[in-house]
């Protein structure tokens, strides 16, 4: 059987590990607001302009000039893009964009993101990986910008991801029979039914080896409290904050940049 941890690793299981309290919810929210509240409009506009510009170069020359007047890569990447995805799928929402267009500006999104971050893994580091995060985007969920933007937060925080996009049941219950993880994270939109979930949930508790945390978060969560998503899924815990899930699957562990962390969207 493969293990991705690092066998030095002293994660404590679910049932073990300390669930934040409501005020460290209400205080990690309130830390997300500012974030969001600080961003620069004008940066904002930039980006939104070029991921809906006709020339495809004009993104990513953008990329480059924002480097090099100052913005922060990890600021653009965990920030910036994800309030740009959401702007467009505001506007999609409103009628103000078409569909075709929000997909062109998602898929230029992600390219930005994965310009920004090709060395953010644990084995770029040139450190072992402290644990090992199996990242799952359900079948037929479309939307992955906001998983990307979480395996670049986890990674930079020194964790192994293993990312699985239009991830089935049973192919999630052959890589936990197989492969050794810390935690299952599963990012869910807000249109993804809880059977679905349910079911993925399922595939991990009777195929993991051992007891195995299953954390789900994404936008499902502003439409569904998290003490319905774990009462009917099965899960453990439910939050769209990383640092709360990590903290809850007993990761405790420290950022390789100072930047705070944005919701798990």
């Amino acid at each position: 059987m493969d293990d991705h941890r690092n066998l030095g690793s002293s994660r404590q299981l679910s049932a073990e590990a300390p669930q934040p309290s409501s005020v460290a919810q209400q205080s990690a929210a309130a830390i997300v607001q500012s974030i969001t509240d600080s961003l620069d409009p004008a940066v904002l506009s930039k980006l939104q302009e070029a991921v809906l510009d006709a020339d495809p170069e004009v993104a990513k020359q953008l990329i480059h000039k924002l480097l090099s007047e100052g913005v922060r890569a990890v600021d653009l990447a965990d920030h910036y893009i994800p309030a740009v995805s959401h702007e467009l799928g505001n506007q999609w929402c409103i009628d103000e964009l078409s569909f075709a267009n929000v997909t062109i500006g998602a898929s230029r999104l992600q390219s930005m993101l994965r310009s920004l971050g090709p060395h953010w893994s644990g084995e770029g580091t040139g450190k072992k990986a402290v644990a090992s995060v199996l990242l799952v985007v359900p079948q037929e969920v479309y939307h992955t910008l906001g998983a990307l933007v979480l395996g670049g937060q986890l990674r930079r925080k020194g964790l192994s991801v293993k990312l699985v996009l239009n991830g089935k049941p049973r192919d999630i219950a052959e890589r936990v029979a197989h492969t050794i993880y810390d935690c299952v994270f599963i990012s869910s939109s807000r249109g993804e039914t809880l059977e679905s979930l349910r079911r993925i949930v399922e595939s991990v508790k009777t195929s993991a080896q051992t007891p195995l945390p299953v954390v789900i978060g994404g936008s499902i969560l502003e439409v569904e409290t998290a003490e319905t998503l774990t009462a009917l899924t099965g899960a453990d815990f439910a939050t769209r904050i990383p640092d709360e899930a990590l903290c809850f699957c007993g990761l405790q562990v420290t950022s390789q940049d100072d930047a705070r962390t944005k919701n798990w969207t």
